[in-house]
């Protein structure tokens, strides 16, 4: 995008947007159960560090508990793109877990 312009977004579907809102919920709820721990807010660019306040570490060993098998993705990206992540690598998740 050329420098200057303001980002072009495009409006999903609610039925969509709840449905992702869901997933990224249950994301959390397994990296951090403690919803006094849970974020707030979340903007569409945050990322899992920026959601949690646990190291790196921490959070593969529990999202390799969760999906019994180690998790090799990138988890620096926006939670919802970390969810069609999610869904690529385990096709069914969250329905099938």
């Amino acid at each position: 995008m050329p420098e200057g312009q303001p980002k072009r977004f495009e409006i999903a579907p609610d039925t969509e947007v709840q449905r992702r809102a869901r997933e990224v919920q249950l994301l959390l709820n397994v990296i951090e159960p403690d919803p006094e721990y849970q974020p707030f807010v979340l903007t569409d660019e945050a990322s899992v560090f920026d959601a949690v306040g646990h190291e790196e570490d921490e959070i593969r060993r529990r999202l390799e508990l969760y999906f019994g098998l180690p998790v090799a993705l990138d988890l620096s990206v926006p939670l919802w793109r970390l969810v069609d992540d999610i869904r690529a690598w385990r096709p069914g998740w969250p329905e099938e877990e």
